[in-house]
């Protein structure tokens, strides 16, 4: 009975047993099951992950030149199958730009060294298109801290990195138009305080080649009979345009705005432009309050052999540019300026006869006195007066009295030097301030045009209005040391002239 029931318990333990490992047995199959499940899992979504990204990732071995793993998204970046990179594992490397090899050597070298490194560089696909690269790579250690492998990322920057060349070039064109537009005003400015055109065009010839980017040019101004321009600047070397010319023979002057010539044998070349300029030119009219002033003549800068025809147009359009820009300031202050002179000049000259007015006699009386005394130099004024004049106006009129005095000014400006002054003191009367001269040689001057005066010949409406004479009075410094003194003795000298016959000329 005992042996029974033992047996039947350790047949109990037994089975209990079988149950229990047939339960450890079953946990572990369902441990290892899970965990190649959420392996595949992880897998399965490292390859979704990879596929469908747009930057390239990659796993790099120990060897730098033997790619472990590349994302299909190289295919379409590089250009190129990856599938090459297991075959020639060289590929890559090979792909990359010329310039870059070393810089991408030394990159991928530092990753080498466990250093997390970033670059970007270039790729040359296979049809010839560059694309920029930005790779980041990270060092992978195992469980001791040993190096074994690289892995990384690269970005198609291509577009990211046009964009910001253009946005570096476009801000490149903004400051140079500030610095252009800088000069120009600066240029504007100066030639507004510039006291005469002869020398608003010096400071034109000398500015223009720092502010056009011209291999030469020239200022052309139109002459005051309007049938001719002359070149009252030029700059650079090999200049093809004329000195002189006619309006006609410049095509921007006939069609009221710029010209472009890109090649020498343009059948619409300029007239005036008798040489061949290689790499095109362009003239630009100087036009101001409806008024043609001249025009502006510029040569392109050599373009390199490689220099596309496209870069060609480019600079001889970006030169237009900056001429019609350069022109309408020129023009503005040069209108300005002949405004200025205009209106000085009719507030210091006899609008009847041309000469200086009393006015300006007085303050050029006093500056030549000034520089007569610091210099110890000599002064004479010569007072004239028409002998007989009202008698003359009496006979043929006043307009017969004006041409006489018209051709009497005209006398008068002929035989002055260029630091004297010839002036219409009042009425018939006339002045004459001679710089640097003794009262003994104006003396002999006077003779002299008193003599000449006798052949002058003056006509009104068809009628010779017959020969007159004048009477003279000189005085002059030292003697007469302030210029009420020098005109008082003078006019007194030309009195005594009158009261002892006329036609003669007396010392004051």
């Amino acid at each position: 009975m005992k042996r029974r029931t033992m047996k039947a318990s350790v047949q109990a333990a037994t089975s209990q047993a079988k149950k229990v490992s047939r339960k450890r047995i079953t946990s572990a199959e369902l441990t290892r099951n899970h965990t190649e499940e959420s392996l595949r899992r992880s897998e399965e979504q490292f390859r979704q992950l990879t596929d469908n990204i747009r930057e390239v990732f990659y796993i790099m071995g120990a060897d730098p030149v033997q790619m472990e793993y590349v994302s299909p998204a190289y295919d379409e970046i590089w250009g190129r199958s990856r599938e090459e990179l297991y075959v020639r594992p060289a590929g890559w490397i090979e792909s990359v730009h010329p310039e870059d090899r070393e810089r991408v050597g030394a990159f991928f070298g530092q990753c080498m060294q466990g250093i997390q490194s970033e670059s970007e560089y270039r790729v040359v696909r296979p049809n010839g298109s560059i694309r920029w690269i930005n790779s980041r790579s990270f060092p992978v250690r195992d469980a001791t801290g040993k190096f074994v492998r690289i892995v990384g990322i690269a970005e198609n920057i291509t577009v990211r990195k046009e964009a910001l060349d253009n946005l570096h070039a476009a801000l490149d064109a903004a400051e140079h138009q500030a610095q252009d537009a800088a000069k120009l005003t600066e240029l504007l400015e100066i030639l507004q305080s510039c006291q005469s055109a002869d020398e608003a065009y010096k400071i034109t010839g000398d500015s223009l080649p720092k502010v056009l980017s011209a291999r030469s040019g020239a200022l052309c101004i139109t002459s005051a009979s309007r049938n001719i321009l002359e070149a009252v600047a030029i700059w650079g070397e090999g200049l093809a345009t004329e000195k002189t010319f006619r309006p006609d023979d410049c095509w921007a002057l006939r069609r009221g705005k710029i010209h472009q010539v890109r090649h020498p044998t343009s059948s619409l070349r300029c007239a005036h432009v008798k040489g061949a300029p290689s790499d095109g030119y362009l003239c630009v009219p100087l036009v101001a309050q409806g008024e043609t002033l001249g025009v502006l003549y510029l040569e392109c800068a050599a373009q390199s052999l490689s220099a596309s025809q496209a870069s060609e147009n480019n600079q001889l359009e970006q030169l237009g540019l900056q001429a019609v820009a350069v022109s309408e300031r020129i023009s503005l202050a040069l209108a300005n300026l002949r405004l200025r002179e205009v209106l000085r000049g009719q507030s210091l000259r006899d609008p009847l006869t041309g000469l200086f007015n009393r006015r300006y006699m007085e303050e050029s009386l006093e500056r030549e006195l000034s520089r007569a005394v610091r210099n110890n130099q000599s002064v004479a004024l010569l007072m004239l007066d028409i002998d007989h004049f009202k008698r003359f106006n009496d006979t043929f009129g006043h307009q017969a009295g004006d041409t006489l005095l018209r051709a009497l000014g005209g006398f008068l400006m002929k035989r002055t030097r260029g630091q004297d002054a010839a002036c219409r003191y009042g009425g018939e009367e006339f002045a004459l301030i001679l710089s640097g001269t003794s009262i003994g040689s104006a003396h002999k001057r006077a003779e002299l045009m008193r003599e000449e005066l006798t052949h002058l010949t003056a006509e009104h409406t068809g009628q010779v209005l017959g020969s007159v004479t004048i009477s003279i009075g000189i005085a002059a410094f030292p003697g007469h040391d302030t210029s009420e003194e020098l005109i008082h003795a003078a006019d007194q000298a030309l009195y005594r002239a009158k009261a002892e016959g006329r036609d003669r000329t007396v010392l004051g």
